[in-house]
């Protein structure tokens, strides 16, 4: 009997133990769950090889800071190219090209007003029976093609002098910008301040298009996930405060707060402990983290406690 009585005493310790170590506010309940974080998988959208890496798995990484920057010699002579198609669109005709469209107008208008004065003159020896129809038409013919290639002559000029039309201007503008934007996806940069976990490629690889480079964490996005029964539900809801705290810093408490309730139940999670059965079904709950201290990681298991719901 006497050591059932060990046995049975050792237990109740244990388990004291046990919800001690789950529940950090004696006023409250707690749950137990594992932070984690949001992550960020960078790639470039058009691909490159890849020819210089700027950081290294684990170091931690500034907004726009770059980690790799990849290659794409096509690109950059399709940029030269339309650069100084640009260029010449903007410059507009050279003066020679349009002082020699201005000679052509003017030597087609003068020999316009000869072919008309034939034709006035083949019209006079015709009614005076001096020539056939046929002259006089062909002098008439002649006049109005000429008539037709000065017209042309001088919409050439104008054309000229009047330079690009902008909407040429415009849509090389565009295209320059495109090819642009593409060399800038050559740069693969941290979007935010991160860490970066996990690098995809090697100096020499080749990347087709969105094809991940990297993986970020982002230490200041953390987040656990707790499971709670259905009991208390009426008592947490998102925006709610709760308070956290973790193996590594015993006695100090973490704000958190209520992003999400699950809006269905499930079983609970092998790994997760609760105060309640584990047989029943429960909901999940995210808590967003407030890391601005930078002492919590993704990984570290943690206690959550929510005042709203009474011991």
């Amino acid at each position: 009997m006497h050591g059932r009585s060990v046995i049975r005493a050792a237990f109740f310790l244990g388990l004291n133990l046990l919800l001690v170590s789950c529940n950090p506010d004696s006023s409250a309940p707690a749950v137990s769950g594992t932070i984690d974080s949001d992550e960020v998988r960078v790639a470039s959208r058009y691909g490159g090889r890849v020819e210089t890496l700027f950081a290294q798995e684990g170091d931690p990484l500034k907004a726009g800071q770059r980690i790799a920057q990849l290659e794409a010699p096509e690109l950059r002579a399709r940029r030269d190219g339309m650069a100084a198609q640009l260029a010449e669109l903007e410059a507009g005709p050279r003066e020679q090209e349009i002082e020699a469209a201005r000679h052509d107008w003017e030597a087609q208008a003068a020999n316009l007003e000869l072919a008309r004065a034939d034709a006035g003159r083949a019209g006079e020896l015709f009614a005076q029976k001096t020539i056939s129809v046929t002259e006089r038409d062909q002098a008439v013919t002649h006049a109005e093609a000429l008539e037709k290639d000065a017209a042309a002559a001088k919409s050439r000029f104008d054309l000229l002098r009047a330079g690009t039309r902008p909407e040429q201007i415009a849509q090389a503008r565009a295209q320059l910008a495109e090819i642009d934007a593409q060399l800038a996806e050559m740069r693969v940069a941290a979007p935010s301040d991160s860490v970066l976990e996990v690098l995809s490629v090697k100096v020499g690889d080749v990347l087709a298009a969105n094809q991940e480079a990297a993986t970020l964490l982002l230490p200041q996005h953390l987040w656990v996930r707790v499971y709670v029964p259905e009991t208390w539900l009426g008592r947490i809801k998102p925006g709610d405060p709760a308070r956290v705290r973790v193996d590594a810093f015993s006695g100090k408490d973490f704000v958190g707060v209520v992003e999400q309730v699950n809006r269905e139940a499930e079983f609970t999670p092998r790994n997760v402990q609760t105060v309640e059965e584990r047989i029943r079904q429960v909901f999940g709950v995210k808590v967003r983290l407030d890391n601005s201290s930078g002492d919590l990681r993704a990984g570290m298991s943690a206690d959550v406690v929510f005042p709203t719901v009474p011991k």
